[in-house]
């Protein structure tokens, strides 16, 4: 059969004017948990220290409290990555030691002359003190989530 006529192929294009839809407002998207898995601390430390070792670069932190909460916790051990100042973009979740001297891993919000501004996910407000080159530790390269809680 030969569908040359509107009529003939009608219901095809109705298909077709189905399938495309009409575009909906974007939706925020909600952080969600980090995967964990059934190994232990230890094993979970142990698994870390091996990708950091890959690269001369890296280094492996604990997670505790919860700023960082629903993606890092008390139970996170994370790899973090030396990033080139200049390198950073909004966005990116960076260790950085805080004037305590305390190593700290939130989200760069933005630049300003002070440095990046950062915040815990789970904070209403943002740090009081700025990434800079100087304090800079590192951009998160791996996480390592367990069930297991650090004691």
């Amino acid at each position: 059969m030969n569908c040359t006529s509107l009529h003939c192929c009608w219901p095809l294009w109705v298909v077709l004017a189905g399938l495309t839809g009409c575009a909906e407002a974007p939706v925020s998207p909600t952080p969600k948990a980090a995967p964990s898995t059934d190994v232990g601390r230890l094993q979970a430390w142990r698994d870390a220290e091996q990708v950091a070792g890959r690269e001369g670069d890296r280094e492996t932190v604990i997670g505790s409290g919860d700023s960082m909460r629903p993606i890092y916790g008390e139970n996170t051990v994370l790899v973090l990555s030396k990033i080139d100042y200049a390198d950073l973009k909004a966005g990116m979740q960076v260790g950085y030691v805080n004037q305590a001297g305390r190593r700290i891993v939130h989200v760069l919000q933005a630049r300003d002359a002070r440095g990046w501004k950062v915040q815990g996910l789970n904070n209403e407000v943002i740090d009081e003190e700025r990434v800079t080159r100087y304090n800079l530790i590192g951009v998160v390269y791996a996480s390592f989530t367990t069930d297991e809680a650090l004691k």
